[in-house]
């Protein structure tokens, strides 16, 4: 977007003058894609002035408000700050969806999943790791302000006892419920903070996608080498199986990214099952399409990460493969479906 003239003297924030309220600096700054504009939404989450965010919003137009929020949601859970040895770092907040099963009276296992994640390699350039060894419920979490991530992002910099007050006078807490009363498995939230040298974090950009968001929509999608995906999901996989090991009421923890990215992921969880059985029937269909007379031979591998699949036409010809995160019921149900949609299906 192409720089515009604003205020006195055309410049705003230090250096400069723009007229008008905070929220309408916020605008100009972010209108004309304006660094300072970084450095002015800081001190406004810093400081604790949600009205000035939200001042902003109602200010925008329809199509700018939801680029607006994005934005300033990634800002907000992130920090940049000068780490132990001098060297400029940043620091955010990423969140882990965990199914849980069972009564929540014991703290989700920090220690454990720390040690996993480091173990994995998703998080291969963290210098700095931390939880909050406290389970979280998603619903009040929907309605935490900007300002309120960047505080709890300094609380939990600052030490798990503050970061825990701070979720508890927010009344973040994931209910505690007698085993008898759970009504089953139910989504809960880990919240933890990971720093990482800025070195670090501009190669490990430039290398592949972020893990955290890993599976997840972006504006640019890079291309990613086959064998890097399936290692990032295999990784994934082992995680949450040393989770589960560690603690019995785990039946799955995904490290998921952003808050907004949690609230997505546990909203549309419901759907997951089938929607999964969508994607193998819809690789099924772009496989037959690519063949003279429909017919195609698969072969499944169970891995640790799900079910690997290679669609085949009639005369051996690879058509496409994919990994698919399927188990249990689920995985024996896409395999049925591959049996009836397939001449023959080996490995299975």
């Amino acid at each position: 977007m192409a720089k515009r003239n604003d205020g006195a003297n055309g410049s705003g924030g230090k250096g400069g003058s723009f007229t008008g309220t905070p929220a309408d600096r916020l605008i100009r700054l972010w209108r004309s894609n304006d660094q300072r504009f970084g450095v002015l939404l800081d001190e406004v989450l810093d400081s604790g002035r949600q009205p000035v965010i939200e001042a902003a919003i109602a200010k925008l137009r329809e199509d700018e408000s939801y680029a607006f929020i994005d934005e300033v949601d990634a800002f907000s859970e992130t920090l940049q700050r000068t780490d132990s040895y001098g060297d400029p770092s940043t620091v955010t907040l990423f969140w882990l969806a965990v199914e849980v099963e069972g009564d929540l009276t014991e703290a989700p296992p920090a220690e454990a999943i720390e040690r996993a994640l480091d173990s994995s390699g998703l998080l291969e350039n963290a210098a700095d790791t931390r939880l909050l060894p406290l389970w979280l419920d998603p619903e009040p979490l929907a309605y935490l302000e900007a300002a309120d991530r960047r505080t709890l992002l300094h609380r939990l910099l600052a030490s798990t006892d503050e970061a825990a007050d701070f979720v508890r006078k927010q009344d973040l807490l994931a209910p505690v419920l007698p085993a008898e009363e759970t009504p089953g498995p139910r989504f809960v939230a880990v919240v933890g903070l990971v720093e990482e040298s800025d070195d670090a974090t501009a190669a490990s950009a430039e290398a592949i996608p972020d893990p955290l968001n890993f599976g997840l929509p972006q504006a640019e999608e890079p291309e990613i080498d086959p064998a890097e995906e399936l290692r990032i999901k295999e990784a994934m996989a082992a995680f949450s199986d040393a989770v589960r090991a560690a603690d019995p009421r785990v039946r799955r923890c995904e490290p998921i990214g952003g808050l907004t990215d949690l609230l997505d992921f546990t909203a549309d969880e419901a759907w997951q099952a089938d929607g999964e059985l969508d994607e193998v029937a819809d690789f099924l269909d772009i496989a037959s399409n690519e063949t003279a007379d429909g017919v195609i031979d698969a072969t499944v591998a169970d891995t640790v990460a799900g079910l690997h699949v290679r669609a085949y036409d009639s005369e051996g010809r690879l058509l496409d493969d994919r990994l698919f995160t399927l188990e249990g019921e689920q995985a024996a149900g896409a395999l049925a479906l591959l049996k009836r949609r397939c001449r023959k299906v080996t490995g299975a």
